[in-house]
């Protein structure tokens, strides 16, 4: 799906929750109106009582009575919506409960904010994002389903398999105000590192935010066309440095090539750390391996010791058991 096509998919969702609220709003009128039959007249004669106003205006060629029938009418009205409060808290009730409820209160579930030329609100580029997410989550791969039953006892593996489970899902719960800024899953193949990694990134989906998944060869795929100076699209270079989370799998199975690999994968990660975005990344790699195949300055950057979380997975390949 192109990005017009989730544009106008997500705008007809907007579109569908304005009527939901529409519905919701006259389903609260109709309890409330049966409960106190006074609120239907109060709010009716706000009505009346701006129309009314409105009227007189029109007729009134002095600016000084217009302004005192517009201090009137806004008298009149306060005190019309004051006794609607009244009754509402009397019948046990907010006080907002005949007020249209909206998810977003920014653009009031329009998607737009702002005069013309108005723009997307942050909720719509939030759920587009997401949109753009979900597309890619690798499908069965949850916390939900993950288990780790599935992991050895012996050696503790599966009591520290659950332990970062624990850690990677809270992450994943209070993403973007989490603990943690980057995230490194060290170890052998077959440890569930992808699969965590996949938690995330569904998890975040699914809450609503975007998060960028792409493999080690994928990510230089894309560096290869930045430095090649190819067009740069959804799953480019440029993306993988803007995405707010960024998850890259299997660090460390990508070809190196020279002035390519190293230099910007440190631009990469280099940038994201100035941008305050979060990163996560899988290696089966140790931390000399990655040293001598990236050198000191992309290993201090994908090390973050004041808000980085390195794990490193240890025991036996999970796949000869089954999968998480």
């Amino acid at each position: 799906m192109t990005r017009a096509e989730r544009v106008r998919s997500l705008l007809d969702e907007y579109i569908q929750q304005q009527r939901e609220n529409a519905a919701a709003l006259r389903e609260r009128e109709r309890e409330a109106y049966a409960r106190d039959p006074a609120l239907e007249t109060l709010r009716g004669q706000t009505v009346s009582v701006a129309l009314d106003a409105m009227r007189d205006a029109l007729q009134e060629p002095s600016e000084d009575k217009r302004r005192g029938i517009a201090e009137k009418m806004r008298a009149r009205g306060l005190f019309i919506n004051g006794e609607v409060r009244r009754r509402l808290r009397a019948l046990g009730l907010p006080e907002d409960y005949l007020e249209e409820q909206y998810r977003c209160p920014l653009c009031r579930d329009t998607g737009y904010v702002g005069d013309a030329p108005a723009r997307f609100c942050e909720c719509f580029e939030r759920r587009l994002a997401a949109k753009a997410s979900a597309g890619v989550a690798v499908e069965g791969q949850t916390f939900d389903r993950f288990n780790p039953f599935l992991a050895p006892e012996e050696n503790g593996q599966r009591e520290k398999l659950m332990l970062v489970k624990n850690l990677l899902e809270e992450f994943a719960d209070r993403y973007p105000d989490a603990q943690w800024q980057s995230i490194v899953l060290m170890g052998a193949g077959g440890l569930g590192k992808s699969f965590l990694l996949n938690c995330v990134h569904d998890r975040v989906a699914r809450r609503g935010f975007a998060a960028q998944r792409a493999t080690a060869f994928r990510m230089f795929e894309a560096m290869r066309a930045r430095h090649m100076g190819q067009e740069d699209g959804e799953d480019g270079f440029c993306a993988l440095l803007t995405a707010p989370l960024l998850l890259i799998d299997d660090l460390g199975t990508e070809p190196v090539m020279r002035n390519i690999t190293v230099e910007y994968l440190f631009m990469l990660l280099n940038e994201r750390i100035e941008a305050g975005l979060s990163t996560m990344v899988t290696t089966n790699l140790a931390p000399p391996q990655l040293l001598e195949r990236y050198g000191e300055r992309v290993v201090s950057r994908l090390f973050d010791r004041a808000r980085g979380l390195t794990v490193r997975l240890e025991g036996r390949d999970l796949r000869l058991y089954g999968r998480c």
